[in-house]
């Protein structure tokens, strides 16, 4: 355990289990991994077949056609729906861009639940699907992570949901990088951290550690993501990983002001974060 960690164990007085718990949840996972040498895109060609559809057909019906046949969406908005295949940081990626939220979110329960719609649905507002044979995101307009513009000081309601769709996409792409280069995406927060900042960067061009914080809750406001990261840890170690999170975030906000920072594509920051892992983060 590095000084850092060690300082942060003692401050929220965590035992010899909760540090063992702490230790395993801010360990490094991208540490050892290689990265891979021809990542898999066999699925871009039956999304160049589906996107050709729609261009004749209409995305709503290519959508229930082509996607979602055995559990069609009866779409309220279909005339807002786009559909591209991206050229994103990590190579092609097929999205679905739904702006209608009613939309959006029976979409995601279609695919992703087998139409049983969750309880927590009207908190996502993007989904990234990966099976076997297909890789693609949802993304919807909402407000990112549920908080409105006033309380990120920004005066436009409207270009905030257009910048929290950009930023969605660039934090799904995120996550879609470390898998194409690593083969691994994990429910944790080290990976939140990085696609946040990544996407924040793609949506306004900086990086500003409150945000990231008031998106996850550690400011108290409309956000509460980080209980989903966090929630099966004991007390005492969410509240050290929240501690761990705040100071990455400033730490990370630095770095994005520096000359080295600008020098970097998206890639090497992404892998610049993955390597680092929490303790590089802090440095």
């Amino acid at each position: 355990m590095t000084n850092e960690m060690k300082e942060l164990s003692d401050e929220f007085h965590l035992n010899d289990e909760e540090r063992a718990v702490f230790g395993e949840y801010t360990k490094n996972r991208f540490a050892d991994a290689e990265e891979i040498e021809k990542p898999d895109t066999h699925f871009l060609a039956l999304w160049d077949r589906i996107l050709i559809y729609s261009g004749l057909a209409g995305v709503d019906r290519a959508i229930n056609d082509k996607i979602c046949a055995k559990r069609p969406v009866d779409f309220r908005s279909p005339q807002t729906l786009k559909m591209e295949i991206y050229d994103s940081v990590a190579g092609k990626i097929p999205i679905i861009y739904v702006r209608d939220t009613d939309d959006f979110e029976q979409l995601v329960t279609n695919i992703a639940y087998q139409g049983n719609r969750p309880e927590n649905i009207s908190a996502t507002g993007a989904s990234f699907i990966s099976g076997k044979t297909t890789r693609f995101i949802i993304l919807s307009a909402k407000p990112y992570s549920n908080v409105p513009a006033m309380e990120l000081g920004l005066p436009d309601e409207a270009d905030w949901e257009e910048k929290s769709l950009i930023l969605r996409r660039g934090h799904e792409c995120t996550h879609y990088f470390t898998k194409q280069t690593y083969g691994i995406t994990n429910n944790i927060l080290h990976d939140e951290i990085m696609a946040d900042f990544i996407g924040m960067i793609e949506a306004f061009g900086f990086y500003k550690a409150e945000w990231f914080l008031r998106f996850m809750g550690i400011i108290e406001g409309s956000g509460d993501r980080l209980s989903f990261y966090t929630g099966n840890l004991p007390e005492n170690v969410q509240k050290a990983v929240s501690k761990l999170a705040e100071l990455c975030a400033y730490k990370l906000e630095k770095w994005s002001l520096t000359d080295g920072f600008h020098t970097l594509t998206t890639g090497e920051r992404i892998k610049y974060m993955c390597k680092a892992g929490f303790n590089g983060l802090l440095q």
